[in-house]
């Protein structure tokens, strides 16, 4: 039946794959994540991820996959073991470390570094003291954090998934399993810094005399400098090259390529004037074709440990206590940064992600700190609402504006200034209470026609896109009126009042401004009476 079918042409492509083993399909996936350009670190730690869940599930073969046991083996992992017991000693050494702990002694090191752990010696034969390893293992026995658990499951699904494009499996046996709410655990949390700190790393770095990775004290203020500015990550920053600046005024601009953007697209982010005139004599003699800040700053842990260090010198914590825990100032901390500057400067939301390159404002959002002050200033903005003094109880009659109406109730003739007299009681059909004053009821007034005239100056026609800063938008109109024929035996008072009531704002100009700060719109009006 088998050969049959294949006659007819009735072949399943999966029914080939089913008797390789799972490592062949992962050697096979490791060049299709090369060939797509993935970072050689990403699929490295990608291809890690996806060994290590295969070989603790026992998966060989394809129809192995069991959704089951990938999710039983992340709950056991988010939920961590018992806390293993030292052996008797005061000092053990980074191997022995990694070995009681079930680590690699690489692992330990960085571990060491990172929380600045206590050791004894230098070198090889520097070892741990036991207050380190015991708090090593404290943190081994909390279980993994929620993004650390979504990784695995992030790269594995995305290996099964290429499975079944490639028509190596049927379906998608993980399709089902979701990922954790990040939010709940965050173990590593970033803060933003304020302007006061940033601008005192920004001095500590620069006064610096010492080098990190090559990297001198004014090296590294500058690379803070546009890191603050462009919210660029540290990978990019690592590549650019002083091709890749325009600091041409009135427009500074520094483009990001598209491998060197997260997003695969590309940008081209706008520079401050100030921080391009730096850039400018920075770059007047570095090799156009080489990585303004090269070397290996930018690896794992050594940018924090940089940051970490101009940080100490400025007298700036590198954690603080913040309600769900420490918060970090380690290098990605500066794009956390920029993105809060851009909101607290009244950027919005949709702005800021552009200029992010982020692809929803979800996530934009989650780089925009807001601090108490921040919340309390924007409710200070709320307008007066409590009242200054007791409501009166009165209901006498209040003297209200004149609004052009013409006769009272009583259809008495108004006088010049269409008053009706205060004596003369609340007008028919107003309920008991309601304050008249001393405006007669409504009537129609005669009718005019009104248009623009006259135009003073014409509307740029400047795109707004290409205009500069502080660029003039404006046209200014005269406002002409015709009113029909009078009877000229008219009275001339009434004559008067009626020229008064049209030509009131005859000629008008609006100059009307946006404050930047909390949107309120302000307008002022100048009239000119013939």
């Amino acid at each position: 039946r088998k050969a049959a079918r294949q006659r007819v042409g009735l072949i399943d492509p999966a029914e080939e794959h089913a008797r390789r083993p799972l490592t062949e399909h992962l050697k096979d996936y490791a060049a299709h994540l090369e060939a797509k350009g993935v970072v050689p670190a990403h699929a490295r730690a990608t291809l890690a991820k996806i060994r290590a869940v295969l070989a603790a599930c026992e998966f060989s073969l394809w129809c192995d996959l069991d959704a089951a046991k990938v999710s039983n083996w992340l709950n056991n992992l988010r939920r961590g073991r018992a806390l293993v017991e030292l052996p008797p000693g005061d000092a053990f050494g980074s191997t022995e470390t990694a070995k009681l702990l079930g680590l690699t002694a690489d692992a330990v090191r960085r571990f060491v570094a990172r929380h600045r752990l206590p050791t004894i010696g230098a070198g090889r034969s520097r070892k741990l003291t036991r207050a380190a390893v015991a708090f090593l293992a404290e943190h081994q026995a909390k279980g993994a954090a929620p993004r650390t658990v979504n990784g695995y499951l992030i790269a594995l699904r995305g290996f099964t998934r290429w499975l079944t494009l490639s028509k190596r499996l049927g379906s998608d046996p993980l399709k089902t399993l979701s990922l954790l709410n990040v939010t709940t655990d965050i173990r590593r949390k970033r803060r933003e810094l304020s302007d006061a700190e940033l601008r005192q790393l920004l001095e500590a770095a620069r006064a610096s005399e010492r080098s990190f990775r090559g990297l001198r004290g004014e090296d590294r203020f500058l690379l803070y400098l546009v890191a603050a500015t462009t919210g660029f990550r540290a990978r990019a920053l690592a590549h650019l090259t002083p091709g890749d600046f325009d600091l041409t005024p009135p427009s500074p601009v520094v483009t990001l390529p598209a491998r060197l953007d997260k997003s695969k697209r590309g940008k081209l982010q706008p520079l401050p004037a100030d921080v391009a005139a730096l850039l400018r004599n920075y770059l007047a003699n570095k090799p156009s074709n080489r990585p303004v800040w090269g070397n290996s700053w930018h690896r794992t842990g050594a940018s924090a440990e940089m940051i970490r260090r101009d940080l100490e010198e400025a007298g700036i914590p590198y954690a603080v206590e913040g309600p769900d825990g420490p918060e970090y100032a380690d290098f990605h901390a500066l794009r956390h940064t920029y993105l809060t500057m851009l909101g607290r400067c009244g950027v919005d939301l949709r702005t800021a992600q552009e200029l992010a390159g982020h692809s929803t404002p979800e996530l934009t959002a989650r780089y925009s700190h807001r601090r108490l002050y921040d919340l309390a200033g924007a409710v200070d903005k709320l307008p007066p609402l409590v009242p200054t003094s007791e409501p009166s109880t009165s209901t006498a009659a209040i003297p209200l504006r004149l609004t052009g109406t013409e006769g009272g109730a009583s259809g008495r003739k108004p006088n010049a200034m269409n008053r009706v007299d205060a004596s003369a009681g609340v007008p028919p059909g107003v309920p008991p209470g309601v304050p008249t004053g001393y405006a007669g009821l409504h009537s129609s007034a005669q009718k005019g026609t009104i248009g623009l005239v006259s135009p003073e100056s014409t509307l740029s026609s400047q795109v707004l896109e290409t205009q500069q800063p502080d660029a003039v938008l404006r046209q200014v109109a005269a406002v002409g009126i015709e009113l029909p024929g009078l009877d000229s035996n008219q009275d001339k008072e009434n004559q008067n009042l009626l020229c008064y009531r049209y030509t009131t704002g005859y000629r008008v100009s609006l100059d009307i401004r946006i404050a930047s700060g909390d949107g309120r719109c302000m307008m002022n009006t100048r009239t000119e009476e013939r």
